[in-house]
């Protein structure tokens, strides 16, 4: 049965705005990343109202507080599920320290010796989305989002770095039996006004 996934990104956090390494570190939103998290609850308000998306009838988030605390003021009315499977990369001894200090170029896909590999983020990410059905809006993170969009476009684990998504970013997809659709991918027009 096809099902349709609005895919959040979680709201900022201080680490997001110091350029620090989040991981799996259970790093709380900062006020920016609760009012980014607002301007999208109004939008998808609206865009529920209006038939612009389907309303969900599930909520999932990651267990780590930035998503749930950026599912919690989506203001959905649902019940929210979280699941640890939804976690951010881990990224072993990167995790709480900024991209200069070690070394990070943006747009290189060097990672930490010790960090988590993206086949196992891919793995346990696709086994946490596989079960739901109809619509559903999940919260997490960057790059467990960016397995499921990479899926639903047809790629390997390797096109996870085709996605950037920003914070609160509105993503969706259709996912049916061989025929799966990128709706909309890193949609922040809530954050432009």
């Amino acid at each position: 049965m096809p099902k349709t996934l609005l895919l959040v990104r979680h709201g900022e956090t201080d680490w997001n705005a110091q350029n620090r390494w989040q991981g799996q570190c259970d790093v709380p939103l900062n006020e920016t990343g609760r009012a980014q998290a607002r301007l999208l609850r109004d939008r998808l308000q609206r865009l529920w109202e209006r038939g612009g998306l389907p309303r969900p009838e599930r909520l999932v988030a990651s267990d780590l507080s930035r998503a749930v605390e950026t599912a919690t003021l989506l203001e959905t009315g649902l019940a929210l599920q979280t699941d640890s499977r939804l976690r951010e990369r881990g990224f072993g001894s990167w995790e709480g320290r900024t991209h200069a200090e070690v070394g990070y170029a943006p747009g290189s896909h060097e990672r930490a010796a010790d960090a988590e590999s993206q086949e196992s983020v891919w793995e346990r990410v696709l086994d946490a989305i596989a079960p739901l059905e109809r619509v559903a809006l999940v919260v997490g993170h960057g790059g467990a989002l960016r397995a499921i969009l990479a899926a639903a476009a047809g790629h390997s684990v390797e096109g996870m770095r085709y996605f950037t998504l920003g914070n609160t970013s509105l993503s969706v997809v259709q996912l049916g039996e061989g025929d799966n659709r990128l709706v909309r991918v890193n949609d922040t027009a809530h954050l432009e006004s």
